[in-house]
């Protein structure tokens, strides 16, 4: 419809199924759904402009230790301690845009956009987590955001452009002994409540230079 459209942008989002194991076995007909979703967005103009985006929807993180919170601003209304040691959880929500802004920019070889979503999602929970065995020190989310931003910035030349939104999920210790009776029972690090609310959002956007927002 050359007359009636002058541009036409399509979302798709891809829920992940996995196939299940019964007895240790790949099950026929049998699908679990997971957590994390796919999700790529094309817009095209009768110009030829071109803006194609790629993101992950879901992604949920949690740390045990290597996690803390300080080097913040304080002032006299900040009640919060600083810590070393706690439970960092997100759901990461991130997106991404490819450098092609004309339909004549798109690559002579095919380009696999799957691959690529694979290899950021690596690169995101690589950076989070750090080695398998030590793993990485986090002195806060906006701390850990802004690294996983940069790292797939520089591992892939072909994104222009990273936006990643992380919420806190807090898991507050819970010390069973009280004010009244610490001794009763011992808190080691064992205890914890997940809470939803309040809770923050931390959210940033990297681009290279010459990239346009």
């Amino acid at each position: 419809y050359p007359q009636q459209v002058s541009e036409a942008a399509v979302t798709i989002v891809e829920r992940p199924w996995e196939r299940v194991a019964v007895d240790g076995k790949p099950h026929s007909h049998g699908f679990k759904l997971g957590s994390e979703k796919h999700t790529t967005e094309v817009t095209v103009k009768k110009s030829g402009s071109l803006l194609i985006n790629s993101g992950i929807q879901g992604y949920s993180l949690l740390k045990t230790t290597q996690s803390g919170f300080e080097g913040f601003m304080r002032d006299r209304y900040t009640l919060l301690p600083e810590t070393r040691e706690r439970i960092v959880a997100t759901e990461v929500t991130a997106w991404w845009r490819y450098p092609f802004e004309h339909i004549s920019q798109l690559p002579s070889k095919p380009f696999c956009f799957t691959q690529r979503y694979q290899d950021v999602k690596k690169v995101l929970a690589d950076t989070f987590f750090g080695p398998s065995d030590v793993g990485v020190y986090s002195p806060s989310v906006q701390n850990t955001l802004y690294l996983m931003a940069r790292e797939v910035l520089t591992r892939f030349p072909d994104i222009a452009s990273v936006q990643l939104r992380m919420p806190n999920l807090h898991f507050l210790p819970v010390n069973l002994g009280g004010k009244e009776n610490p001794g009763l029972v011992k808190f080691a690090d064992d205890v914890y409540m997940p809470t939803d609310e309040p809770h923050g959002t931390i959210e940033a956007t990297l681009s290279r230079a010459n990239s346009k927002l």
